[in-house]
Formats: C-alpha cells, structure tokens, sequence
C-alpha cells in the first residue's frame, strides 16, 4: 500500500488517523492494516467494540448523578500537564464541553468533554489510571434546567 494519501500526508498522520479510526467506529469492519515506509499499523476490532460509539452518548442519570464516561481506552489524566492544576475537583462547576480530563490514547492525548452541566460531585478515576471506553470517569449533579 502506497504510504501517503490524496492530500500528501503520511497514513500515520495522527489527524488522517483519527479520521480513520472515526471511519472504522461507523463501520462493520474488523481488522485494518495500514503501512508507510518502515512502519505498520494494524487495528483489529475486539468484541463489544461497539460500546465505543455508545460511550459519546450522554450517560443515564444516576441517584449519584450523571456519569461522565471514558469516550476511550487509554490512561487517564486530570491535569493537562504535570506542572498544572486539575481541569476539575470535587465541587467544580462544568458546562457542556468544558474539558474535564485527558486520556492519552497511542502517544496520543484526548479530550473528555462534560455533556452535561452541572457540579462535579465526585471523580472516579486517578491520574494514570487505565480507563475502558465507557468507564465513568466522575459524577455531576446537573444544574436546575433555569440555570
């Protein structure tokens, strides 16, 4: 396979892979490979990989409140560097896209973005934890719908 596409960027161009990866999410295919040069990529689609795209849907109330969910597999950062404060704690306040965390994915790092507004009543996970797509990451009590 040729190692460069239309538009002249590298098959292992992180942004040409995201546009793959969203692809295969909408698909029925199981396995892709893809090389350039001296490097390969092979995907396999595990059982239950479905759940990925259930994961982007807003998660069901709780009694505890509404769970922000892993969109993703990978490691999951509350901060977005070391040296910086958490993009969220305990009583802070969220909004619809706020991002509330990082998961760091193949080198790669994403957002976790709030789908619902509200007050973060608890955090699940800790920094460097491995999450599972769908994990919930924390708990937001959403505001009053006049807020």
């Amino acid at each position: 396979m040729e190692g460069r596409d239309d538009e002249g960027g590298s098959l292992l161009d992180p942004a040409l892979l995201r546009r793959v990866l969203d692809q295969l999410e909408s698909s029925d295919i199981d396995e892709l490979e893809v090389a350039d040069g001296t490097s390969r990529l092979f995907i396999r689609r595990e059982p239950g990989a479905q759940a990925a795209s259930d994961a982007r849907r807003p998660a069901e109330p709780t009694p505890d409140g509404v769970p922000i969910t892993a969109p993703l597999t990978g490691v999951f950062f509350s901060r977005p560097a070391p040296d910086q404060p958490a993009y969220v704690q305990n009583g802070s306040q969220v909004h619809v896209d706020d991002v509330v965390a990082l998961i760091e994915t193949m080198k790669l790092f994403n957002e976790v973005k709030s789908e619902v507004a509200g007050t973060v009543i608890q955090v699940l996970a800790n920094d460097e934890d491995l999450v599972e797509t769908g994990q919930p990451l924390m708990q937001v009590t959403p505001f009053p719908d006049d807020e």
